[in-house]
């Protein structure tokens, strides 16, 4: 539902703006912003809704047992009278089959949850690592940069070393000054 919402509104904006114009979205499918928290929403509530089903059924029943007889005071019976509750086996199966089922919904869910969750911290703690090393070079190539320009080249042949892109972060003893 919400993948359509951000399609249709994309289209709208092209239609206004023209084919040229840029986009809204990078990718209208992927998990982000409203979307995730929408999603991750909608498991919650599931994990609720089958944890209630999963706990009334117990209490109702008092445990997940149907009983194959059952006195009933109630009306239109003028007194006590024995009521047989028919084929209480299959009932049994099939509540303790829908509660397993829940129950693994349930499970999947939270992990579910969990998984997104993690994701998401991995992505911030990469993101936030790159930012770092990229303001890191920046002040080395500043440093750099000014030492020369300052009329004395006070740097020692190669004694300045660019990490490559997949190097990891430089620390400031790579780079040497000599006076």
């Amino acid at each position: 539902m919400h993948v359509a919402y951000r399609d249709e509104r994309e289209r709208k904006h092209t239609l206004k703006y023209g084919e040229g114009c840029r986009k809204l979205y990078k990718n209208t499918g992927k998990k982000r912003g409203g979307l995730w928290w929408t999603y991750v929403l909608t498991l919650i509530f599931k994990i609720a809704v089958d944890g209630t089903f999963v706990y009334l059924i117990y209490h109702i029943y008092e445990g997940y047992d149907f009983p194959s007889l059952i006195k009933c005071e109630q009306k239109p019976c003028p007194n006590k009278v024995d009521c047989f509750i028919s084929r209480p086996t299959e009932k049994r199966i099939f509540t303790i089959f829908m509660v397993v089922t829940s129950l693994a919904c349930i499970l999947l869910s939270f992990f579910e949850i969990l998984y997104l969750v993690g994701k998401r911290c991995k992505e911030c703690f990469t993101q936030m690592h790159q930012s770092r090393n990229a303001a890191i070079q920046s002040r080395q190539v500043a440093m750099a940069t000014s030492l020369v320009i300052g009329g004395k080249n006070q740097m020692e042949p190669n004694s300045l070393k660019l990490p490559s892109k997949d190097a990891s972060a430089p620390s400031y003893s790579q780079v040497s000054i000599s006076r």
